[in-house]
């Protein structure tokens, strides 16, 4: 519905989303990834696939077939409106002015204005090479809750205004090319910009209804506008630009002179529904909330704070449990996990252990094997033959994925078997077309960490809470199944990135409030870690912060805010005010004796 180049923007949207939700929550010991709507998730899925690295010859050894991944997408700034000859058609196919008309317009025009938002994320903290200019009546009903100006789309009073605005991007263009004319010449010095960044106004697309006053206007600008400036885009007819009427699916049929002809271009399209939902994520990517439509009687959305105050020395511990505690349970010791002939290690690199050795074994199994191990780990129930064929990306010829699952699985015995000497151990128990890991024989650090985090949720006393909290902050040596690049992992680590990191912040938070000089310097030593994991979680910064100014240590606090700003200005962000304020802030040191 949107192409792989769109889908590519969304992907480089989610880590500004997943920033700006972390900023906003409380730590949690049973956070997780906050939901997609299907549509987003179908896309970042398929955009991932697409980055995959191509194969460049068949592999006479290999034990599975992948799937035909996506074609790779558009370069960064490209916006791209729909298919034709199973290529994607960018907006130079609408050069010169066109009209939409047909049941299917309005969907493709809403796709055509998330495209230019998903374009901006590719290039972000860059400019966005593509700007979007809609009228008032075209936002409301298109995109009803985005706000008047919003990353590379913006929001015109009305159709006058915004055919000012159009000619006065194309006066930006034209001196923009007399400057470039002169400074070849040499009559003015050349500007310098850094590498692979453009130059220019770019390119703006008017999206509107045409009215009968404007019309020439209108399209005149179209018939004037240089390439790559200025595309009007009318949804209703506008005399002297491509007439193109669209099918529900997006089907094109351009209208001549000679009657309706058929198009091999399908423009993308999308409901309201789902583009409320991409347009939902794109706001929180950028710290910014819907704008609420205006109800009579009630309070105009504008009069109401979008950031609430916050005490931003609060703790996970002051929140009120959501349900009572359950009675601790012992944390299982190293010695009790080894006594299985297996360990498989899923929380950084996949490795495996046989019981005895501390060497890893197995290690010439194939990635697609260690994949697999992976992904029956993440999911201690089981999975469905099915299921492993969509994750490992499978044929879709049910025979030939049968065959390549036996091949994964007879992989994983042959190397479990010759690592532990148990001759006739199923590793894998299946159950009818149920799939997983025989819980007797192999153990893995992903159970063990979310067990310790279990008993410290349940824990009733500070000591019990906090050994847990340090087993299961002990079993996180990395992002899960690191290094393998696993399109349907993503959402996983993130999960498990996030429960580490929530862990860490209750060891600080328990150093800050209740601590001793000790527990201080073992939780900025677990910070130290969990920031070299996390660059940019702001929430571990701050406690560091305020431990380091605790114990007197203000330029380290300092150096902390330092990185932190360093690592956020990669992606064009900044800290929270709330941690400037904490090096202005009187630190809490009475307890740090």
């Amino acid at each position: 519905m949107i192409g792989i180049t769109t889908a590519a923007g969304l992907l480089a949207a989610l880590r500004f989303f997943r920033f700006y939700h972390n900023r906003s929550r409380r730590p949690s010991l049973e956070a997780q990834p906050p939901p997609l709507s299907p549509v987003i998730e179908n896309a970042v899925a398929a955009a991932r696939e697409a980055a995959l690295p191509r194969p460049t010859s068949a592999d006479p050894n290999r034990l599975i077939t992948r799937r035909t991944p996506p074609k790779p997408p558009q370069p960064a700034a490209t916006v791209t409106i729909g298919t034709a000859n199973a290529s994607e058609i960018s907006l130079d196919a609408l050069a010169g002015g066109c009209a939409w008309t047909g049941p299917g317009a309005e969907a493709a025009a809403r796709a055509l204005l998330i495209g230019i938002l998903t374009a901006a994320e590719r290039l972000r903290p860059r400019t966005p090479r593509v700007h979007g200019l809609l009228t008032p009546d075209l936002s409301d009903r298109l995109l009803p809750e985005m706000p008047p100006d919003f990353s590379a789309l913006a929001t015109a009073e009305d159709l006058e205004d915004a055919i000012r605005r159009a000619e006065a991007h194309l006066l930006a263009h034209a001196r923009h090319h007399q400057d470039t004319q002169e400074a070849a010449h040499g009559t003015l010095p050349a500007t310098t910009n850094s590498p692979g960044e453009s130059t220019g106004p770019g390119t703006l697309v008017l999206l509107t209804e045409p009215n009968t006053a404007q019309s020439s206007h209108l399209t005149a600008l179209a018939s004037r506008a240089p390439h790559g400036a200025l595309i009007v885009l009318a949804l209703g007819d506008l005399p002297g630009t491509a007439a193109w009427r669209i099918a529900s699916d997006g089907t094109v049929h351009q209208q001549t002179d000679e009657g309706n002809r058929a198009s091999t271009l399908q423009l993308f399209h999308l409901t309201p529904q789902a583009g409320q939902d991409v347009l939902d994520m794109l706001l929180t990517a950028h710290d910014e909330r819907p704008r609420m439509r205006k109800v009579p009687g009630a309070r105009a959305a504008a009069d109401q704070p979008q950031h609430p105050a916050e005490d931003t020395d609060r703790g996970p511990e002051d929140d009120p449990p959501s349900a009572p505690p359950e009675p601790a349970k012992q944390v299982k010791t190293r010695e009790t996990i080894e006594n299985k002939p297996v360990r498989l290690n899923v929380l950084g690199p996949v490795t495996l252990y046989a019981h005895g050795n501390p060497e890893p074994v197995g290690l010439g199994l194939r990635s697609e094997v260690r994949e697999f191990l992976a992904l029956l780990a993440a999911h201690p129930t089981g999975l469905i033959a099915d299921d492993i064929a969509r994750h490992l990306r499978l044929s879709e010829d049910p025979d030939q994925s049968a065959k390549e699952m036996k091949n994964l699985r007879r992989a994983v015995r042959r190397a479990l078997r010759s690592a532990t000497g148990h001759s006739k151990a199923e590793f894998i128990q299946l159950h009818g077309e149920l799939h997983k890991l025989h819980a007797g024989l192999i153990e893995t650090d992903l159970a063990a960490f979310t067990e310790a985090l279990h008993h410290a949720a349940a824990a009733p006393d500070g000591p019990a809470r906090l050994t847990a909290l340090h087993h299961a902050v002990d079993l996180y040596h990395g992002p899960f199944a690191h290094g393998g690049d696993y399109p349907w992992c993503d959402s996983i680590r993130e999960s498990l990135a996030n429960k580490a990191a929530d862990a860490v912040a209750h060891i600080a938070h328990h150093a800050e409030h209740t601590g001793t000089r000790q527990d201080a310097d073992a939780a900025i030593d677990r910070l130290e870690k969990a920031i070299g994991l996390n660059p940019t979680h702001e929430l571990l910064y701050q406690h560091a912060i305020r431990l380091h100014q605790a114990a007197g240590r203000h330029d380290t606090a300092r150096h902390t805010l330092d990185l932190l700003e360093r690592n956020l200005a990669e992606f064009g962000l900044e800290p929270d005010p709330a941690t400037r304020a904490l090096l202005t802030a009187r630190p809490r040191s009475a307890h740090l004796g």
